[in-house]
């Protein structure tokens, strides 16, 4: 059922218009992207899976945030689609650990220890804790580096 649904996707996507090229990004990892024609507007898909930072005219940061597929279409100036890039995200299998308590899901990153790590579809208690952990140790980065947290 899932491949059907995948394959439904890919064709929906690819079907838009534009010439699709695929790309493979590791969850919590940036991936560089070089654009042939430079972008006047660019739109992702679902940003909860990847997500972009524009650097220059034809460089682009990928930001696997999620496992799960998504798309980002670029246009130019005159609204035209330059290109649907097809982003998958994958987990870092090696690393990771899943563990379910009945329909609670927590996912761990393992490298020396075991730790609890922000993933889409996790217990929201255990979510929104380790979120709530990784905002406030950034904010006391920011306020220790002069800046706003």
């Amino acid at each position: 059922m899932r491949s059907i649904v995948i394959a439904a996707a890919l064709f929906a996507i690819s079907s838009a218009g534009a010439a699709a090229e695929q790309i493979w990004v590791t969850m919590d990892q940036v991936r560089p992207y070089k654009l042939e024609t430079a972008a006047q507007k660019i739109v992702v898909g679902n940003p909860s899976i990847a997500d972009i930072r524009v650097e220059d005219d034809s460089t682009l940061l990928l930001f696997g945030k999620g496992p799960g597929l998504t798309n980002i279409f670029f246009f130019d100036e005159n609204g035209e689609t330059i290109k649907n890039l097809i982003v998958r995200v994958r987990t870092a299998s090696a690393d990771m650990l899943v563990v379910h308590r009945g329909v609670a899901r927590t996912t761990y990153n393992c490298t020396d220890n075991c730790e609890a790590t922000v993933t889409v579809g996790d217990d929201p208690v255990v979510f929104n804790g380790v979120t709530a952990q990784v905002q406030s140790k950034f904010g006391q980065a920011a306020a220790a580096a002069g800046g706003d947290s």
